[in-house]
């Protein structure tokens, strides 16, 4: 069975995440899948809406697939091309012209939250969970992650999740405006329902055209040789001293101990 399932439905494309026995977590494979996904709904005139939800009841996606993850912490070259192909999908899913909606099911942490702060709306069940946690690695969340970060829960809210790997609980989330709404599970299907439907009421040009304009408007506004001297510091974060040691402490389920 597909890891990754897309199904379109008239209007309404469904995007899956489809291992709800490993909490949805993510191998590269997926991410291509992702992308994949995302350039051939680029090229549809008929979808309107793009709901991207996961299999299973206690996690929508628990970030990078362990073992793939445990392979590559031994190897920062694999791990930074694999990075490419995560940052690749993730802009295909922010730019598609139509509306999205993120249908959070349970835990939400690293690509999970890429994932879903890349859709327009989020509705989460009261059980949902969020973090982000690179520091815990030696790592940088990329820059146009960070971005998306801070344009949804601000400045402060973003440097506790960033800086400390903060848990936050749902109805954290949505008074910090990470999520859109939470809802109970048995009336996560009719809360996305009823959005999707709502989004189906309106213009579609309308949507697409202001979409277009907040993502202009909301656009990095650093200059190039900054832009470019932060994406080296992401870079050199695969070499660090600080990734190994994080490296290490993962592997070994320790905590880091860093300098």
């Amino acid at each position: 069975m597909s890891t990754v399932t897309l199904n379109i439905k008239g209007k309404v494309a469904y995007l899956n995440l489809n291992r709800p026995e490993k909490y949805n977590a993510l191998t590269q494979n997926m991410w291509q899948a992702i992308a994949d996904a995302c350039d051939s709904l680029a090229e549809s005139p008929a979808v309107r809406v793009l709901v991207l939800g996961a299999a299973g009841e206690k996690a929508f996606c628990a970030g990078a697939d362990i073992t793939e993850l445990q392979s590559m912490l031994s190897n920062p070259q694999a791990f930074a091309a694999s990075n490419d192909v995560v940052q690749a999908a993730q802009q295909k899913l922010a730019a598609l012209p139509f509306a999205t909606i993120a249908k959070i099911n349970g835990v939400c942490v690293g690509g999970g939250m890429g994932l879903a702060m890349c859709c327009d709306f989020r509705v989460a069940v009261t059980e949902a969970s969020f973090a982000i946690t690179p520091s815990k690695l030696g790592l940088l969340y990329s820059v146009a992650d960070t971005k998306r970060l801070v344009d949804l829960v601000g400045l402060p809210r973003s440097k506790e999740l960033l800086y400390l790997g903060k848990k936050i609980d749902a109805a954290t989330a949505a008074q910090w405006a990470l999520v859109n709404h939470v809802v109970t599970r048995t009336d996560l299907n009719t809360t996305t329902d009823t959005l999707v439907q709502a989004i189906l009421n309106v213009s579609a040009y309308s949507v697409s055209g202001t979409k277009r304009s907040l993502a202009h408007i909301c656009a990095l506004t650093t200059n190039e040789a900054e832009t470019l001297a932060i994406q080296g510091v992401f870079d050199n974060a695969f070499h660090g001293d600080d990734f190994k040691e994080g490296a290490a402490a993962f592997t070994e389920k320790r905590p880091a101990r860093f300098l």
